[in-house]
């Protein structure tokens, strides 16, 4: 049977093409009690979901791939709380004192020198009394 060019033809099968959609991200945190809840909780396959444990520094993701064979995979992350680095300023060239290895060796004795004296005054004061 012969069909006018405008009609649609029911014996022509059009296969039907799935794409694959990227996961869907998100972008806020589910507050839930504990982990149990995120354990037990639901994921869609191809999806993602964050949560935040009440009262605790804890986040955990909980995904599941594009088959729904595979099993969820949940990540567990401790926020800690940092300290800002402040720059440390670099003292500069006219600042610094440049000792040779000599002079060093010199100034270190005469410390030494000085707390031998005190050692010795110490010493005889402790004998005095």
């Amino acid at each position: 049977m012969a069909y006018p060019n405008n009609f649609y033809n029911p014996n022509y099968y059009q296969p039907v093409i799935q794409h694959q959609q990227p996961p869907q991200v998100q972008s806020s945190f589910m507050s839930v009690p504990s982990e149990d809840v995120v354990n037990t909780y639901p994921v869609a396959p191809g999806n993602c979901v964050t949560f935040k444990i009440e009262g605790k520094p804890i986040i955990l993701e909980k995904s599941m791939g594009f088959s729904q064979f595979e099993s969820p995979k949940i990540e567990r992350y401790r926020i800690v709380k940092e300290e800002p680095i402040l720059p440390v300023e670099e003292p500069k060239d006219n600042e610094t004192i440049k000792l040779s290895f000599e002079e060093l060796k010199s100034k270190i004795g005469l410390l030494e020198d000085v707390t031998e004296g005190l050692k010795k005054e110490i010493a005889e004061l402790k004998e005095g009394v």
